[in-house]
């Protein structure tokens, strides 16, 4: 196993004007499981890439272990791949496709065997051996094609969106069997998904990466309740943090921010802990996940505010409620939302709850809904950085 290091790595495509990765730093630990995560082009394969080597480093340094990577061939890495099309060889059962990597390095044939036997238990392939990749599913495949990657012991484990072609069912499944057979292993592993669940269901830490550049780097839990700037907070959770532009009036004992024309009471405690009493009468963004949001409120109840409810979405578990503030819902700089815009659609831009199923909620009613303001997330307009971490 080994650590992977890339320090200030950059990657500008022939003719570009901007960079794919721009200045990319990060220590990945010895056996971590790390997740890169982003809309379409946001850099994440071509990251991958440059670890593998599969693509030329146009700056700074990739180091697996103790060595600098840059000028060395894929092949000699200790790095092993996975790709979204499996990429087995049709003609050969499971056992060969396994074994293929050991033969063609001249493993002795009891290493071998041992070594496909140990992997396929595993795996849990071993009744599979004697079949060809047409005789199995899509998940069965997925197995086969990360067992021949494993089985040579890379230091470095690589995983392009594996799941992608994978149904819906499937790929809750094999989330699971992955991360327990990274867990089983300990082998460093870089995954890449643009599917925000698998990064924050399967990584130890997540790296949220947009138009080349790093936003984050965090935990699942910390990268949900601490984003450090809007487009993290708008682009990690689903539904997406409810996001508006505001100003704040008050001081240290006590204050109000607007949404609409009504207006939110703000606890002193979130107050100080953004250094809210020094920007009264600045402009703010404001946030605040649908989780936080509930219909249990009174119009005498704290960050209760009257909304007209435009869609329900009964998921038997929850209700998805969208609704109407008054307000213009601010939207992340997102390349898949502006090219939802430009095919003519437009995204969602209503306010989202998250309420429990009993929710009586329907469309075209008028609701008291209570914001718990304990949980507002505040950014800077200009720099879009949490005021949180700012210097007061």
């Amino acid at each position: 196993m080994a650590a992977v290091q890339l320090d200030a790595v950059t990657k500008v495509y022939d003719g570009a004007d901007t960079a794919a990765v721009d200045g990319f730093e990060l220590d990945i630990a010895d056996g971590e499981f790390i997740v890169f995560v982003g809309p379409s082009g946001c850099g994440k394969s071509t990251a991958l890439r440059m670890i593998a080597g599969l693509e030329e480093i146009t700056g700074g340094a990739v180091r697996i272990g103790d060595n600098v990577v840059n000028e060395i061939p894929p092949k000699d890495r200790d790095i092993a791949m996975v790709f979204q099309n499996y990429a087995l060889y049709p003609h050969m059962t499971v056992e060969r496709n396994l074994d293929y990597p050991l033969r063609i390095a001249g493993v002795e044939k009891d290493e071998l065997a041992r070594r496909v036997n140990e992997i396929a238990r595993t795996l849990q392939l071993t009744e599979l051996l004697d079949r060809k990749p047409a005789q199995l599913s899509g998940g069965q495949r997925q197995r086969v094609a990360m067992g021949r990657a494993l089985i040579r012991r890379p230091a470095v484990f690589l995983m392009d969106e594996p799941l992608s072609n994978l149904d819906a069912k499937l790929r809750v499944s094999m989330r699971s069997e992955i991360a327990r057979i990274q867990s089983d292993l300990g082998v460093t592993t870089v995954y890449v998904t643009h599917d925000q669940v698998e990064a924050m269901t399967m990584g130890d830490r997540v790296v949220v990466l947009n138009r080349g550049k790093l936003q984050q780097v965090a935990p699942p839990e910390i990268l949900y309740t601490r984003p450090a700037n809007v487009f993290v907070a708008g682009f990690i959770g689903s539904p997406a943090m409810n996001l508006w532009a505001s100003s704040f009036h008050g001081d240290a004992s006590g204050g109000t921010i607007r949404i609409g024309e009504q207006e939110l009471a703000v606890p002193t405690e979130v107050i100080e802990a953004n250094g809210l009493a020094a920007r009264s009468g600045q402009p703010v963004t404001v946030g605040i996940r649908p989780d936080d949001l509930h219909d249990d409120a009174t119009a005498e109840s704290n960050g209760a505010i009257e909304v007209k409810v435009t869609l329900r979405e009964a998921l038997g578990s929850e209700v998805i409620c969208h609704f109407d503030v008054g307000e213009t819902r601010l939207l992340i700089e997102d390349p898949d939302l502006e090219e939802m815009a430009a095919e003519g659609l437009s995204p969602e831009v209503d306010f989202v709850g998250r309420f429990a199923p009993a929710s009586t909620a329907a469309p075209a009613e008028t609701r008291t809904v209570r914001f718990d303001v304990s949980k507002l997330h505040f950014f800077d307009p200009d720099s879009g950085l949490r005021l949180e971490d700012l210097p007061v």
